[in-house]
């Protein structure tokens, strides 16, 4: 996807006070009563038993005692995911990912698995009681660890050429350095067909969760004058909508662009704890697509929340989203169906206007700031370089840095992200990458930025194709 340079400064994070309505007699109701808050279970298993494979089975060996226990696959995993991180929900979702088979039959064979454990004192009780303890306690928490969210980092795509290379090249970017608990959640927006094979071997050896979600970008004709325009960014506000039924109300959801990767180690206190944006100058201007028309016309968005009675000053973030469960989940996700709204809002100013078609594209780009003020929300606008997008050619990068590799033949005419380099991802938006000849362009590289790129790239052929014949 085309994206705009980096993040710029804030526009400020003051608040207006906001207006009060006329006061008069007030008509007294009844209020109902507070529901019991609910937490879900997280279990954890006890230090000790080591987890070996054994032909085709499993089996688990106590420190102490003479008694081995044998697994069998699903036994096997579900024996991993309790690390007092996964909730009863995330275990079923992870499982019916990996395995066939009925969901309910999924869910028996879980139960059994976790009785099992539970019989023979392999789980922490307290995991089974207050899973508040179990994930901000001593219990779990090794010492001087930071009890953070849970974090989901969430991607929207299409099963195609294109987007599955440039998540093996995140996912190989981000193998070993997440914490514990930490996931990353792929929503495949196909209408809710059936995933590629190609798809499903990157998926299933990088062990990561997906679903299914709608294509938007097929079904919906954005632009009711004219018809006929794909804009695929939608499936990043899809990705929102299905996640959301899979997350808990605590944990936070990361949504990332697929061009990216992680430069260096991964800095877990950069993530913030709550709802959050990176900042970003295109949302920052005074006129939203005005660096896409000589800075002459443009859509003023705090004129647009004005008009819809939001009175708070406009924070522009967007790009790098950081929301929590409980934010997205609420009022029927009303959040999620507003990013849609205000998406269709911004594209549809962009085509009145008469933008190029790299300056229509954006109009995704604010459209969870813009959810976030009729919805009442607050959120923090990050100016951190970690997670803003990169100038054009950036090499001297931060450890833990999310880098943009977002520059292509599409933007301008530029060569490429990486310094004076001839590579940029249209020259692969049909074909796999991975397949190419990646010794050829690591040879040449320059920049750090373009190293690493390369080495990533080359180390998940290995992994996924086997290594290349020297």
């Amino acid at each position: 996807m085309s994206r705009s340079r980096a993040a710029g400064k804030s526009a400020g994070n003051k608040k207006k006070t906001s207006k009060q309505p006329a006061t008069g007699r007030k008509k007294r109701q009844k209020r109902a009563p507070r529901q019991a808050e609910t937490y879900p279970l997280r279990p954890l298993k006890l230090g000790g038993p080591e987890l070996y494979s054994v032909a085709d089975e499993a089996v688990l060996v106590p420190e102490q005692g003479t008694d081995i226990f044998a697994l069998n696959a699903t036994g096997a995993r579900v024996w991993e995911m309790c690390d007092g991180r996964h909730s009863l929900l995330d275990m079923h979702d992870k499982l019916c990912a990996r395995f066939d088979g009925d969901k309910v039959q999924v869910m028996a064979d879980m139960a059994t698995a976790l009785f099992r454990f539970r019989s023979l004192d392999l789980l922490e009780p307290q995991s089974l009681v207050d899973p508040r303890i179990a994930r901000t306690g001593t219990i779990v928490l090794a010492p001087g660890e930071d009890p953070r969210p849970k974090v989901h980092i969430v991607h929207g795509i299409e099963d195609n050429h294109y987007f599955r290379w440039q998540l093996a090249i995140m996912f190989e970017s981000l193998v070993g350095k997440m914490p514990a608990g930490w996931e990353i959640k792929v929503v495949v927006c196909n209408d809710h067909r059936s995933i590629s094979a190609d798809l499903k071997h990157i998926l299933d050896t990088y062990d990561v969760q997906h679903f299914t979600g709608e294509s938007h970008a097929d079904n919906h004709h954005i632009d009711f004058a004219g018809g006929g325009d794909r804009y695929v960014p939608m499936n990043r506000v899809e990705a929102l909508n299905i996640v959301s039924h899979h997350v808990a109300p605590d944990d936070l959801v990361c949504l990332m662009d697929t061009d990216i990767f992680l430069y260096g180690e991964l800095r877990p206190e950069l993530f913030p704890r709550h709802n959050a944006m990176a900042s970003n100058w295109i949302i920052a201007q005074e006129k939203y697509f005005q660096f896409a028309a000589n800075d002459t016309k443009g859509l003023q968005l705090p004129k647009l929340l004005e008009a819809l009675g939001c009175e708070q000053e406009f924070k522009p973030g967007g790009v790098m989203v950081f929301l929590t469960g409980e934010t997205l989940q609420r009022n029927d996700r009303k959040v999620i169906r507003d990013c849609f709204r205000f998406l269709q809002i911004h594209f549809l100013a962009g085509k009145i206007l008469d933008m190029p078609h790299h300056g229509v594209w954006v109009a995704e780009m604010a459209c969870f700031a813009m959810a976030m003020y009729p919805n009442g929300i607050d959120y923090e606008l990050l100016e951190i370089e970690q997670f803003a997008v990169q100038e054009q050619h950036a090499d001297d990068l931060p450890e833990g840095t999310f880098f943009h590799y977002y520059t292509d033949i599409n933007d301008e005419g530029s060569l490429g992200p990486f310094f004076e380099s001839q590579w940029h991802k249209q020259l692969f938006s049909n074909q796999d990458f991975l397949k190419s000849d990646i010794d050829s362009f690591l040879d040449v590289a320059k920049g750090k930025a373009e190293i690493q790129f390369m080495t990533l790239a080359k180390q998940a052929r290995d992994r996924l194709y086997g290594k290349a014949d020297d």
